[in-house]
């Protein structure tokens, strides 16, 4: 008897696998045998999910939203006039421009000044540049590969100088600190193709990406840790400080696939500071924890939400630990994830809706009732939305029970 081949899909473990099956009996028996074998080896050979936690409840509630320029993006929320009250920056990267926003202290904010910029600004920052006391602002503008400085008049508003800074081809994101330790504010500039300017150009091991600046090592002198994404090495390098202006390059630090976005906070409360970085093409965080040796280890993966933009670390439900909140920018969807405070965080994470493709956060105190608050940038409908924690529960989360000692 001649055998015939048939196709067949068999769903094996989620994934489809396709056989071709004979028509005579006895071999189908044997098939049908081979099949059963592979799907008990798949199944078992593949880690079970992780284990979803217990859903908790919103923590912030969307109480104000406010209008921008075109396409908001970078947000940043500081006290610009001294009175104690957060105020907020925002670039308006379909416009340029930036908008200035003066905090009223109870979660509300003044009518936007809107200042212009150079072509396509990303990113801003907030610095005393000129040493008057009062914070001033630098942006930094893609399509004119330049910084420009905005001065504080201390009157609720900003005059931008003739200073024109050209840090080269391609610059994609901007930090401040004073790197070296004359008591003035400095600034680096991440560019596309493997170097920081600050102001020197210095090469790192990547494609850079986001940037922070801290004191990793606890030495008294001002790092800066930078994400590696492209084609190149991924993870995230530390320049370590050596408090003249030069840096010491470490290794590159496994950090996510491709990190784009980059925050530091203490995952463990053990006094050092670590890495969170996001991954938005893959929907993923990853956790990088400081050894305190000027290493690092990273954690496992995890996820909060569809296409991470950008994440900010503050202790959203006051019980000691460090939190993140994440920009989802597909989901239209804001997500917390809250600190365990062994590194990792709490899952499923805790969704809260946004107006349409949200991008910049900033965290603060908005409103003056103690507790922190999340402004969001929303980039589609040219709004920034205030996330509140007023009259809001703060869920704890499923922390390991400590065993009692026995007298």
């Amino acid at each position: 008897m001649t055998a015939r081949l048939h196709e067949r899909a068999v769903d094996i473990a989620g994934v489809p696998v396709i056989f071709f099956l004979l028509s005579h009996k006895g071999l189908m028996k044997k098939i049908y045998l081979i099949i059963t074998f592979l799907m008990v080896f798949l199944l078992l050979g593949c880690p079970p999910p992780p284990k979803a936690g217990k859903k908790m409840p919103r923590i912030f509630a969307l109480s104000y939203s406010m209008e921008t320029r075109r396409e908001p993006s970078f947000l940043i929320a500081d006290d610009f006039n001294r009175n104690n009250i957060l105020d907020l920056v925002v670039v308006n990267s379909g416009d340029s421009s930036f908008s200035f926003y003066k905090g009223n202290g109870d979660g509300t904010f003044k009518d936007q000044r809107v200042f212009r910029t150079g072509g396509d600004p990303i990113c801003l920052v907030s610095a005393d540049f000129n040493e008057d006391g009062y914070k001033d602002v630098g942006v930094l503008n893609y399509a004119d590969q330049s910084i420009q400085i905005y001065l504080n008049t201390r009157l609720g508003s900003f005059q931008k100088t003739n200073q024109l800074l050209m840090p080269g081809k391609i610059p994609i994101n901007m930090a401040s600190g004073d790197f070296n330790g004359d008591g003035r504010m400095d600034l680096i500039v991440t560019m596309r193709f493997s170097n920081v300017v600050m102001p020197e150009s210095m090469a790192v091991k990547g494609q850079p990406t986001g940037i922070v600046v801290g004191d990793y090592n606890q030495d008294g002198m001002t790092d800066v840790a930078v994400a590696l994404a492209g084609n190149g090495n991924k993870g995230v390098q530390v320049l370590w400080g050596k408090g003249d202006g030069k840096f010491e390059s470490s290794k590159v630090f496994k950090a996510g696939k491709q990190p784009l976005s980059i925050v530091s906070l203490d995952v463990n409360n053990d006094g050092w500071m670590d890495f969170v970085t996001s991954s938005n093409s893959l929907h993923a965080l990853t956790t990088i924890v400081n050894k305190g040796d000027k290493t690092f280890d990273s954690l496992k993966d995890f996820a909060s939400g569809n296409f991470p933009k950008f994440v900010v670390a503050a202790d959203f439900t006051g019980d000691g630990l460090q939190d993140i909140a994440v920009s989802n920018a597909t989901d239209d969807r804001i997500t917390v994830s809250l600190g365990r405070g062994d590194g990792t965080f709490t899952y499923p994470p805790i969704y809260h809706t946004v107006d349409e493709h949200p991008q910049g956060m900033a965290v603060g105190d908005f409103n003056g009732d103690g507790l922190i608050d999340i402004a969001v940038s929303c980039r589609d409908k040219n709004l920034i939305d205030i996330l509140s924690k007023k009259d809001m529960i703060n869920p704890k989360p499923d922390l390991p029970q400590k065993e009692s000692k026995s007298s």
